[in-house]
């Protein structure tokens, strides 16, 4: 983790040591003024964590509201076919 300390942003895609392990490594880039990005792909799922301290700020340029639902389904063509969870009403 000491290398860390030579980036501008450390991005880890996997978490092969535990959350913990990652814990410490946030903690270390938060107190040194380094982004820390944690991304992680399960199958059809994934997440993205970005860390880049208390001073960095997000401008939303349209300040429209984000949408959001939950894929059901989808066919493998080259058009897919999409297919939403009933429960999840959107606008798409």
């Amino acid at each position: 983790m000491e290398d860390h300390k030579n980036y501008d942003v450390v991005c880890y895609s996997e978490n092969l040591n535990g959350f913990n392990h990652l814990k410490q490594v946030n903690h270390f880039c938060r107190s040194a003024n380094i982004g820390f990005i944690l991304t992680e792909n399960l199958g059809l799922l994934g997440y993205a964590f970005v860390d880049y301290g208390e001073n960095h700020k997000i401008f939303d340029h349209d300040g429209e509201p984000k949408k959001s639902f939950i894929i059901a389904n989808f066919t493998n063509e080259e058009k897919a076919t999409i297919t939403v969870h009933e429960d999840n009403r959107h606008s798409y």
